[in-house]
C-alpha cells in the first residue's frame, strides 16, 4: 500500500515536472508568484488585483449578454427585456455587469489615489503611472459606450447630450460628433458603432494595456510604503519646510536599487501572503457588486423615444461632474468646459511623474501635492453632488 502511494506521488511529480518544462510555467511562477515583496506591502496594494477581477467579471458577463443582445434600435430594448425576464439568471448577470462598471470606476480611482499618496509614480515607475492613466480613460470610455446599449430613454438622451459636447469645439467639433454618432443624429449607426467599440475595440485595448501595466509592475516591483522607504529620516518641523531635511540619496539611480533590494530581503513572497489579500479584496468587491444589485436592481426605463424632447437627461454618476462643469461655461464659453479644462486636467495627471521630480514619497513631505490632491477630490465631489441634486 505504501509503495503504491509512493509510486502515485512519483508519477504526479513527474507529470508536474513534464508540464513545467514543456509549458514554461516555472519561470512565470518564479517571476510573478515567488517574487519577494518589500517590507510593509499590505492590502492597500490589492486594489489593482480587484480591478483585474472586475474586468474579468465584466468580460464574462458581457459575453453572456452579447449572446442575446441585438444592436439595432428596433430590437435592442426588446433584447434587454428578454434577458431580464426570460433568460435564466439573465437579470443577475445584467445586474453584475451594470454595477461592475461602477465598481471598476471606484476601484480605479482608489488604486490611483493610493499610488498618488504613496508617491508610487516616481522613479522608476513613471511609465507604469502613465499607462495607468490611459487605463482610467479606457474604463470611463467603457462606461460611456455601454451606456447607450439598453436603448431606453435615459441611455438615449444622456448619450445625445454626451456626444453633442465635442461639437462645441472649434474646427474639429462637427467632425468629432460625426465620428462618434456615425452621422449627425443618434440612430442605428450610432448604436452599432458604440456596440463595436464596447465589445471589440475597448476590450482589446484595455486587455493589452493591462498586460503592459502588469509587466511593468512585475519588472520594477511594487513601490515600498513611504514610511518604510524613508524610515530614519526626520520629518520637517513646519508644513511647507522641504529644505531643512536633506534629500535622500536613494531616490534614484543605483542607490535606489540597492535600498529596494535591501527592503525585499526581509519581505514576504507574493504567494501566499499578498495573494490572500488580493483574493480577499476581490471577494469583497464581488459581494459589494451583488449587494448593489440586490438593493437597487438594475435600471431600465421606457424604450427610447427620439421625439420626447421634454426628457431631462442625466448621465451615470461618474460623469455627473463633467455635466455639472458645463453649467459654469454657458453659451459661447461651453467649449472651454468641454474641450479645454478636462484635457488639461487629464494631461496634468498623465505627465505628473515628469514635473513632480521631488525625491520624497511620503505625502507629509509633499505639501503642495497633498493640497492639490485634496482640492481635486473636493472639486469633483462637489460637482458630482451638485449634479446629483439638480
Amino acid at each position: 500500500m505504501a509503495s503504491s502511494r509512493q509510486s502515485q506521488a512519483d508519477r504526479l511529480r513527474a507529470t508536474g515536472a513534464w508540464l513545467a518544462e514543456r509549458s514554461g510555467a516555472l519561470p512565470v511562477w518564479n517571476a510573478i508568484f515567488a517574487r519577494k515583496m518589500p517590507v510593509g506591502v499590505g492590502i492597500w496594494y490589492s486594489f489593482g488585483f480587484s480591478l483585474i477581477f472586475c474586468f474579468t467579471l465584466q468580460a464574462v458577463t458581457g459575453i453572456f449578454l452579447a449572446v442575446y443582445y441585438v444592436p439595432t434600435p428596433d430590437y435592442a430594448y426588446a433584447s434587454i427585456q428578454y434577458i431580464m425576464l426570460e433568460v435564466p439568471f439573465g437579470a443577475v448577470v445584467r445586474g453584475l455587469h451594470h454595477w461592475g462598471a461602477s465598481a471598476m470606476v471606484v476601484l480605479t480611482f482608489i488604486h490611483m489615489a493610493v499610488a498618488f499618496v504613496y508617491g508610487a509614480y516616481k522613479f522608476p515607475r513613471e511609465l507604469t503611472w502613465m499607462v495607468g492613466v490611459v487605463l482610467l480613460v479606457l474604463v470611463l470610455a467603457f462606461g460611456f459606450t455601454g451606456y447607450l446599449l439598453p436603448w431606453d430613454e435615459k441611455a438615449y438622451w444622456a448619450t445625445q447630450v454626451g456626444t453633442a459636447i465635442p461639437g462645441t469645439l472649434p474646427v474639429l467639433g462637427d467632425i468629432a460628433v460625426r465620428v462618434m454618432r456615425g452621422g449627425t443624429e443618434l440612430g442605428a449607426l450610432t448604436l452599432s458603432r458604440f456596440f463595436s467599440f464596447h465589445v471589440l475595440l475597448l476590450p482589446a485595448l484595455l486587455g493589452g494595456l493591462v498586460l503592459v501595466h502588469l509587466f511593468l509592475v512585475v519588472y520594477h516591483g511594487v513601490s515600498a510604503p513611504p514610511h518604510i522607504w524613508e524610515r530614519g529620516i526626520p520629518l520637517p518641523k513646519r508644513f511647507f519646510d522641504t529644505k531643512s531635511v536633506p534629500a535622500p540619496s536613494f531616490s534614484r539611480g543605483q542607490e535606489y536599487h540597492d535600498r529596494y533590494a535591501e527592503l525585499k530581503k526581509d519581505g514576504k513572497t507574493f504567494w501566499p501572503y499578498n495573494t490572500f489579500e488580493d483574493m480577499l479584496l476581490a471577494v469583497l468587491a464581488l459581494f459589494a457588486i451583488y449587494g448593489m444589485f440586490m438593493l437597487f436592481g438594475v435600471p431600465l426605463e421606457a424604450k427610447a423615444d427620439p421625439t420626447n424632447t421634454a426628457y431631462i437627461p442625466r448621465p451615470d454618476w461618474y460623469f455627473l461632474f463633467l455635466f455639472e462643469l458645463l453649467k459654469y461655461f454657458p453659451g459661447s464659453l461651453e467649449w472651454v468646459g468641454a474641450g479645454v479644462l478636462p484635457p488639461l486636467a487629464l494631461f496634468a495627471l498623465l505627465f505628473l511623474p515628469l514635473y513632480d521630480r521631488s525625491p520624497w514619497r511620503s505625502i507629509r513631505r509633499r505639501p503642495l501635492a497633498l493640497i492639490l490632491g485634496i482640492l481635486a477630490v473636493v472639486v469633483i465631489a462637489f460637482l458630482t453632488y451638485q449634479g446629483a441634486i439638480s
